[in-house]
């Protein structure tokens, strides 16, 4: 039974007042936009910690003071301060942020994640399209030339001197010493032209991979935030023999929020489907296998088989851990929690985590782990 929580008479039931917390948080936003405004180099940090508070806005406002925000961060930012970074983070915060709020007015979850996931990536790709048509020069030539400009960056010259103290120069080239006459110009071509090299074939990669990931922190922070409140512009599914008063119970226990929802997902009980192994997994392998008997198609095998396979079954591994931790109880299920958190930070920070994560999450389409789970604990 759908039912429109407007429909119903808790119109009357006042907004709860913010928390002290929430308030906190609402005054850090502006810091944050302002250090990425500022520093673009270190936004990418920041952007993880941006993104949730801008649902939270959302939630609590509705959809028009954060896309303000996202707004004044843009224009502000080019105008004082104009980088490419901010171009390609202004536009991926725009998409990002409507195809969150658009996901969450869907039920079911597959649909939800791919319509955040797809917003967030084609707002990174818009973004350095954008960059590359203004600019006019290949992408390579761009991130180059943003490596020589932004030399008295800490962040770039910190990149540029660790590259050139691990990388192998070609035989015949003699790599300076730390204070050595002309050691950090050396240290900044070299890193100039590794970058160079990279994004000119794997900008592709990197974009999908940053755009999944902050739609995924954006899922899993507008789940936890969902759960703890509720709006007038709400519909949920409830049974026959709920009524009104679950509801006011309910609102009474959270906040009347602007920012509506349709439908409750929870995030442990979402996994990937089996027809995911044939229509997504085994099509992209397959053609993994034969593009690398044709020719040299390394680095776009790579690209599709972590936005189809990797990705995906990280994701549902994630979601799978988050049901094992709820089987916790007390004290243990706020460890399990900090835990699954770790586990996340680390699979966003290190490959290798996110690429375990998948196996995991390929192994759960096949065995439905939480089934077997289920059946264990009830036997």
């Amino acid at each position: 039974m759908t039912i429109k929580v407007n429909q119903t008479p808790i119109r009357r039931i006042p907004q709860r007042r913010p928390t002290v917390c929430e308030l906190l948080l609402y005054a850090v936003l502006p810091f944050l936009l302002a250090m990425a405004g500022i520093m673009p180099t270190t936004a990418i940090v920041i952007l993880p910690f941006v993104f949730p508070l801008l649902y939270l806005l959302f939630r609590r406002f509705g959809i028009y003071l954060p896309l303000s925000c996202i707004f004044a961060y843009g224009i502000l930012s080019l105008s004082v301060n104009y980088d490419v970074l901010t171009v390609v983070y202004f536009v991926t915060l725009f998409f990002a942020l409507c195809g969150l709020a658009l996901s969450q007015q869907t039920a079911p979850y597959l649909k939800r994640v791919a319509i955040a996931a797809v917003a967030a990536v084609a707002g990174m790709l818009i973004g350095v399209g954008i960059v590359r048509l203004a600019e006019g020069v290949p992408i390579g030539d761009i991130a180059a030339r943003f490596v020589y400009s932004h030399k008295s960056d800490p962040v770039v010259s910190v990149l540029a001197r660790a590259y050139y103290d691990d990388v192998k120069l070609p035989v015949g080239t003699v790599k300076l010493a730390h204070g050595a006459p002309g050691y950090f110009a050396a240290a900044l071509e070299c890193f100039a032209e590794y970058v160079k090299d990279t994004l000119s074939v794997e900008f592709w990669y990197y974009c999908i991979h940053c755009g999944f990931l902050l739609a995924v922190i954006g899922i899993v922070i507008a789940d936890i935030v969902n759960r703890r409140t509720m709006s007038v512009f709400d519909i949920i599914e409830i049974g026959d023999a709920d009524n009104t008063r679950e509801i006011r119970a309910r609102l009474n226990n959270s906040t009347l929020a602007l920012g509506g929802v349709r439908g409750e997902v929870k995030l442990s009980q979402m996994k990937m489907p089996r027809a995911f192994l044939w229509t997504m997994a085994l099509p992209v392998t397959v053609a993994g296998i034969i593009m690398s008997f044709v020719g040299d198609y390394g680095m776009l095998t790579a690209t599709f088989m972590h936005m189809f396979v990797t990705l995906p079954s990280a994701f549902s591994c994630f979601c799978l851990l988050a049901y094992f931790a709820e089987l916790f109880k007390g004290k243990a299920r706020i460890a399990a929690f900090v835990v699954w958190g770790l586990i996340g930070i680390a699979a966003v920070v290190f490959p290798l985590a996110l690429f375990i994560l998948s196996i995991f999450g390929v192994c759960d389409c096949i065995l439905n782990i939480r089934f077997w789970t289920e059946f264990i604990r009830t036997d």
